[in-house]
């Protein structure tokens, strides 16, 4: 992962029509029925070999937390934690690249109560999206309840815009993380947080260098 070829794939989204999105859209039958599903923690994701990923761990950017404060009134840290699946060791230091959605000690969302999103309006890019992602050779669709429904073209469309407005803005994100870290970024050593860890740690998210607890 380059800055060279995020900035090429930058510009391969940014040329392609979002309604090319909409019939795989519609295919899916896709229709949210708002089961929480998503939000909580149903199987978790290989990422290396001693790294896997709750499901519910969601990657959020900066932009979504300050909207949902923005509509909660609730602070950063009440929305959002460090990434503690994405860290790296510099020396004595914990850096971290970026935000999830803070969870409970249930792993579930903090937002998921009384069976349902209390956030569902001002929710991150990436729950817009879902079950939808971006792949290699297209839309990924993943396990999801309100699939095999009754999909309405006008919300379809609405999440082929979304699909490709997260896709950018992920891009972007990442590039400015790069630049954020330089030489310090080394997939090679990701690693998860220690478990007993209660230090301060980096949070690098692309807009700034937090220093925050764990």
């Amino acid at each position: 992962m380059d800055i060279t070829s995020l900035r090429r794939e930058i510009e391969r989204q940014v040329h392609t029509n979002s309604s090319s999105f909409v019939p795989d859209i519609l295919k899916s039958g896709f229709s949210c029925v708002r089961c929480g599903w998503c939000c909580c923690r149903n199987f978790d994701i290989k990422i290396t070999d001693e790294i896997s990923r709750p499901s519910n761990a969601i990657s959020i950017f900066p932009g979504d937390i300050r909207r949902i404060m923005k509509t909660t009134g609730l602070k950063w840290d009440e929305v959002a934690q460090p990434d503690i699946y994405s860290c790296f060791s510099d020396e004595d230091t914990i850096l971290v690249i970026g935000w999830i959605l803070r969870r409970n000690d249930l792993d579930t969302c903090v937002f998921y109560k009384n069976g349902g999103c209390t956030i569902y309006g001002c929710r991150p890019m990436i729950c817009i999206c879902y079950p939808f992602f971006m792949g290699e050779k297209g839309i990924e669709i993943m396990h999801c309840s309100g699939l095999g429904k009754i999909a309405e073209i006008e919300n379809s469309v609405e999440i082929g815009l979304a699909l490709k407005r997260f896709e950018i803005k992920k891009l972007q994100s990442y590039i400015r993380i790069l630049e954020q870290m330089g030489d310090k970024l080394n997939i090679a050593t990701l690693k998860t947080l220690p478990e007993k860890y209660s230090g301060d740690v980096f949070v690098f998210d692309g807009e700034s260098i937090s220093r925050c607890k764990s």
